[in-house]
């Protein structure tokens, strides 16, 4: 007996990553550490069945003979080890007692391993001769036991814990595919929208400039207008939750003035307030309300907001807008008296595609508030929700931090005085490239136009244009092969706007390296256009935070 066997299959045990690299060791080690002549080890299967999976001078004939054979079921607990010292004398082999004998055995045991409570399969030793066992070579047997059972379940216990950790990267992954063609779809079908929501509103300026307004056309013009407001807003809001889902949501944060964007979403919701015939008390400080924001994201959260309470407030009722100034903080609350939040959905109001009374909806994704939440926190901000004036309604409370920086120099005039521009249309769209014309073409301006992009680079290049006014996803070319085809044939006076449905900033950063000037996001209307023709410059650059 060779206690230097024990040692090396202690040793192995500890470091393999595969059970077929401990079956032949182990058989190995119980040869020499018990002094049989051959020796075997089997384990169960899945079905509880007795298998070979290492053996020592045994012919495939006794093998086939006792595969399958045991002395324990798995489910037996704490078995002791069975022993045969003469098989030609004992008959406890049973119907094996010839195969046995048949191989030239005369003496065996059967040696349980596993773990507490857990059977794994046998070790079988043989002697050629009759053999009393000692205790000593009891106990060297089951020390070998137990390292083998040990390593054993060491290992199956990794594999089983790689194979559970890449089940669970394969769930994230494919969660994460899901997620992002979810984020895809929202993206694409707020891209695909723009282009029918695209020619409409370009109709309606067309609308606005021609002669003979019956009020049937007034009616009829200020009703498209207010859908394709709604729809637009409804498309912003679902490629905002595209951007959020991809952690893609941008602002950019420079000083300004809270109170101004503030008073524009108060101007922009005033539509909607008079058609309700409801009362909104504003409340602005005189001076300004300096913080460090991004302008059109914030006016974007007050008028969210303004929203929200006019449409889940009744006709006729009284709506509150304050904007105070703490030591510290811009503090903007928002108060209505309609039919408020439930308790138990506070907590979740501000999650996407949750709305405060589902019964109730009054248009919307449920979206609006979601977005509100992340851009406040991209402004280091704080909003709260509560019950309104005397237990009615909603109080919505934002909070922002004030800053200490100057405002910018109020901008001075926007530009040159509109005049005739020569102008090239490429826009494969045929409705959006019509209405955007003749919308063009009512204000004065020169427009030719190409339904795709090769014919346009053509009519660029021999119409000498002001403008030439891109759509990005043109059939034959992209508009990103076309601007990168005109920028450096044509004078640099010459500006190229890009016109896309896609508007993050790598959209951004996209055109601008193909050599556009300009990035238009549909739906453009034509007042867009205009004021870029009349010289108005874009937006100055700030520092962008994404959530």
């Amino acid at each position: 007996m060779s206690l230097e066997s024990l040692y090396r299959i202690a040793d192995l045990v500890a470091h393999v990553r595969d059970p077929e690299e401990i079956y032949e060791p182990a058989v190995d080690a119980m040869i020499a550490a018990t002094g049989a002549n051959r020796a075997s080890l089997l384990l169960f299967d899945q079905a509880g069945v007795m298998r070979f999976k290492a053996w020592r001078n045994l012919s495939d004939r006794h093998r086939a003979a006792v595969d399958g054979h045991s002395p324990w079921t798995p489910d037996a607990r704490d078995p002791a080890p069975v022993l045969v010292p003469d098989a030609a004398a004992d008959a406890s082999p049973g119907a094996l007692r010839e195969a046995i004998l048949a191989e030239g055995i005369r003496s065996l045991g059967f040696f349980p391993l596993g773990r507490p409570g857990r059977l794994l399969g046998t070790f079988m030793v043989y002697y050629d001769a009759p053999h009393d066992f000692s205790p000593l070579e009891l106990q060297i047997a089951a020390m070998v036991c137990h390292y083998v059972a040990f390593g054993l379940d060491r290992v199956r216990a990794e594999i089983e814990i790689t194979e559970l950790l890449d089940r669970e990267r394969a769930a994230r992954h494919d969660a994460e595919m899901l997620n992002r063609a979810k984020d895809d779809f929202l993206a694409i079908l707020s891209h695909e929208l723009r282009n029918p929501l695209n020619a409409i509103v370009n109709a309606v300026g067309v609308l606005d400039q021609v002669d003979g307004r019956q009020p049937m056309a007034v009616k009829a013009q200020n009703l498209i207008r207010r859908q394709t407001t709604h729809l637009a807003r409804l498309l912003d809001d679902l490629l905002d939750a595209a951007r959020i889902g991809r952690g893609h949501l941008e602002v950019r944060l420079e000083t300004m003035d809270l109170r101004a964007a503030v008073g524009a979403a108060v101007e922009k919701l005033a539509h909607r307030y008079r058609e309700k015939r409801q009362h909104l008390d504003v409340a602005l400080p005189q001076h300004p309300v300096p913080v460090r924001g991004d302008a059109n994201r914030l006016q974007q959260v007050v008028a969210n907001l303004l929203d929200n309470a006019s449409k889940y407030s009744p006709e006729s009722s009284r709506i509150g807008l304050a904007l105070e100034v703490d030591a510290e903080h811009a503090v903007l609350r928002v108060r209505d008296t309609g039919i408020g939040i439930p308790a138990d959905r506070r907590h979740t109001i501000f999650e996407p595609f949750t709305q405060g009374h589902p019964r109730h909806s009054s248009g919307g994704l449920g979206i609006g508030l979601s977005l509100v939440k992340r851009i406040v926190d991209l402004h280091g901000g704080a909003i709260q929700v509560d019950d309104g004036p005397d237990g009615h309604g909603s109080e919505f409370t934002l909070r922002l931090r004030l800053t200490t920086e100057p405002l910018p120099a109020a901008a001075g005039a926007t530009g040159p005085a509109l005049g005739r521009r020569r102008l090239v249309l490429i826009e494969d769209n045929d409705d959006g490239r019509e209405a955007l014309a003749m919308a063009l073409r009512a204000a004065g301006h020169h427009v030719e136009a190409a339904a795709s992009g090769q014919a346009g680079i053509e009519l660029a290049l021999r119409g000498h244009p002001d403008y030439v006014l891109i759509d990005i996803g043109l059939p034959d070319v992209d508009g990103y092969v076309v601007a990168q085809a005109l920028r450096p044939r044509l004078d640099r006076a010459v500006k190229l706007v890009a016109l896309t449905g896609y508007g993050q900033m790598q959209d951004r950063e996209q055109s601008a390296a193909a050599g556009f000037d300009l990035h238009l996001v549909k739906p453009v209307a034509p007042i867009d256009v205009l004021r870029i023709l009349a010289g108005t410059e874009p937006p100055r650059r700030a520092p962008t935070y994404t959530a």
